[in-house]
């Protein structure tokens, strides 16, 4: 078989595999469709009602979403409890990259043979052991969701920013640790060969072979948590964990529709000012 012949037999549709591939996967959709009890039906039927929700019924003054509240003491004071919320994040992202980064380098069978050299019989026992542990912990923090962890160390520490940092830093470090150890793994080989045959530590090789290899992946990857734990900080509020959740927590409850509309425009708008500069900040690093 020439090298196009086997081209083509790689990238042929009809191959048993691809065809094998998709009727699992249209199985699996249709046995999860039907366990969920989807139906399309039942959204385009009740899609007024959701319409009606949102405009709110006319019999009862100001239960509908809109006009959104224009007061500016309101306003002020949304804003400034989406300031607490964005610090929130960032102390939690801080605090989850402190964590997560030393980890990420046990966590990666590349990286723990940098560290830990040699295939003797302790040195594998160690390198197993270590991936075994730090995998577990990254595992068990992002297992947990966020509202989870808020709630706990809001018993331990009281109503406030600090257990929602706490949660966002404990539930983000557990993500991090799992995407930067998986972007350590595709790195090229080739440069800590090199550095390695020098006679360089494993911190050198780590700093110089490493770190440049990554460093595009891991500004992306934090840049992108910093984004979501801003939304997931929103959220935690409710559990008394600080920030602009309390307030939607609080007006949704009382039916204070116009305020929730707000918030959430509030919210929105904070959330693509952040992901531009974001954006802006990936550009010089790709």
């Amino acid at each position: 078989m020439t090298h196009i012949d086997e081209i083509k037999r790689q990238t042929n549709p009809f191959h048993p595999y691809n065809i094998m591939v998709v009727v699992v996967s249209l199985i699996i959709l249709a046995w999860c469709w039907h366990s969920t009890e989807m139906s399309v039906g039942a959204i385009l039927h009740g899609w007024g009602n959701m319409i009606t929700y949102i405009a709110g019924n006319p019999e009862i003054r100001d239960s509908g979403f809109f006009p959104p509240t224009i007061s500016s003491a309101k306003i002020l004071k949304y804003l400034l409890s989406m300031m607490e919320t964005v610090q929130m994040a960032v102390l939690a992202l801080i605090l989850s990259v402190m964590i997560a980064f030393p980890a990420s380098l046990f966590a990666s069978r590349n990286t723990l043979n940098i560290i830990i050299p040699g295939n003797h019989r302790l040195a594998i026992f160690l390198k197993k052991g270590i991936y075994i542990v730090v995998r577990f912990f990254a595992n068990l923090c992002r297992s947990i969701n966020e509202i989870i962890w808020a709630l706990l160390f809001v018993s331990a520490v009281g109503l406030g920013p600090m257990p929602g940092i706490l949660a966002l830093g404990i539930h983000t470090s557990g993500v991090l640790i799992k995407l930067f150890s998986e972007g350590i793994e595709t790195i090229q080989q080739e440069p800590i060969d090199a550095l390695t045959a020098t006679g360089a530590g494993f911190i050198k090789v780590i700093c110089y072979a490493v770190i440049p290899q990554i460093t595009p992946f891991f500004v992306s990857m934090t840049l992108y948590r910093l984004e979501s734990d801003v939304r997931s900080a929103t959220i935690l509020g409710f559990t008394g964990a600080g920030g602009i959740g309390i307030f939607l927590f609080d007006k949704l409850r009382g039916y204070e529709n116009h305020d929730v509309t707000t918030i959430l425009i509030i919210i929105v708008v904070t959330v693509a000012v952040i992901d531009r500069i974001s954006a802006a900040i990936r550009n010089r690093y790709t």
